[in-house]
């Protein structure tokens, strides 16, 4: 990150790097701020929001849907939820639950994860080790007082949005959009280049990476892409609208969509283009015109993608029952995590990290 070669901000700064915060008391003043930015075309892996869920820490959550959907709807924040990168729910000791995306987001999901070689050490070596947000304000480069101040009005409920960035007119524009939504709060802090680049790490990381530290991921929006929305490889767009069959061969419905996870690999001559892995054929029957369609993501390992129709290792009746794919909300990890259970199926991230 930043090391004087040209940067998705078009900068040539080096390790200099900022970080603007804004505080909004008001939800819907923080929406309009965040698709500002991204009308903007901000980079979205830049942009961090952290905002305290009270619902879950009065025990409203529901049980039947994934922390991060529930959330994203009850901070009327889900016109940009698609949009936000990381976006997961963490359950921070002493302080609540949050809902958190961007760099901002990844690093606090990380506190105390490891064995202190994390960018959390950078606040250690400060002092301010109280609690988890503290920390993660100080990595970034906000000095004790601010960190006090701004910690305090997130526990309270205040919303933060914040944007980190070489670039001087990305900077300007973050801050002109901040103050035209009535942020209550603006702040600035030069961040180093090593947090930043750790915290850019952290994002593109699985959810599952960042468990088990001080700070508990509680749910997390899955690293997948749709095929309708990202695109993908051509063996991807051919599976869609192909018949879709059961075990015994009865049909089940077709493909109107396929989910993959893009991964990174590397090669014996160094990094290689990140390669497609198909992980759900997101099955739909019945409706018209799409309306009232019943739609399913079944894990690729239950289909046998070579043969036409494609065949279900499942029988008709447990993709009936199967819980119902919502294309209009974050695809997280408990979502993911309920539809391996209801096939009886080992996760595919289990897979992935035993290669």
């Amino acid at each position: 990150m930043d090391t004087g070669q040209t940067t998705r901000d078009g900068d040539r700064r080096g390790k200099l790097s900022f970080t603007v915060i804004a505080l909004f008391d008001d939800e819907i003043d923080a929406e309009q701020a965040l698709s500002a930015l991204r009308k903007a075309n901000s980079a979205a892996d830049r942009v961090s929001l952290v905002v305290r869920d009270r619902a879950t820490d009065d025990g409203g959550a529901d049980e039947h849907a994934g922390a991060v959907a529930r959330a994203t709807v009850a901070k009327a924040l889900d016109a940009v939820s698609s949009w936000l990168q990381g976006l997961s729910s963490l359950i921070v000791p002493d302080r609540g639950t949050f809902l958190v995306a961007g760099p901002i987001g990844a690093a606090l999901a990380s506190v105390g994860a490891d064995d202190g070689q994390s960018v959390t050490a950078v606040a250690t070596a400060g002092g301010l080790d109280a609690n988890g947000l503290l920390r993660t304000l100080a990595e970034f480069g906000f000095g004790p007082d601010e960190a006090t101040y701004v910690e305090h009005r997130l526990v309270a409920g205040t919303t933060l949005v914040a944007v980190t960035t070489g670039d001087e007119q990305t900077l300007g524009t973050a801050r002109r959009f901040f103050a035209d939504h009535n942020a209550v709060y603006i702040g600035l802090a030069e961040t180093d280049a090593a947090v930043f680049a750790e915290a850019e790490s952290l994002l593109t990381s699985p959810p599952e990476r960042l468990s088990g530290g001080a700070v508990i991921v509680a749910d997390a929006v899955a690293p997948i892409r749709r095929l309708s929305k990202d695109g993908g490889p051509p063996p991807a767009a051919a599976l869609l609208r192909r018949e879709v069959v059961d075990a015994s061969g009865e049909s089940v419905g077709e493909v109107d969509d396929v989910l993959m996870e893009a991964i990174d690999v590397d090669g014996p001559s160094g990094p290689e283009p990140e390669q497609h892995f198909i992980r759900y054929l997101v099955v739909g029957h019945g409706g018209l015109l799409g309306v009232r369609r019943h739609r399913v993501a079944i894990p690729v390992a239950a289909a046998d993608l070579k043969v036409d129709p494609i065949r279900l290792t499942l029988p008709k009746a447990s993709v009936e029952h199967a819980p119902a794919f919502d294309e209009d909300e974050p695809f997280s990890r408990r979502e993911d995590q309920a539809v391996f259970v209801h096939f009886g199926l080992p996760p595919h991230w289990q897979e992935a990290s035993s290669r």
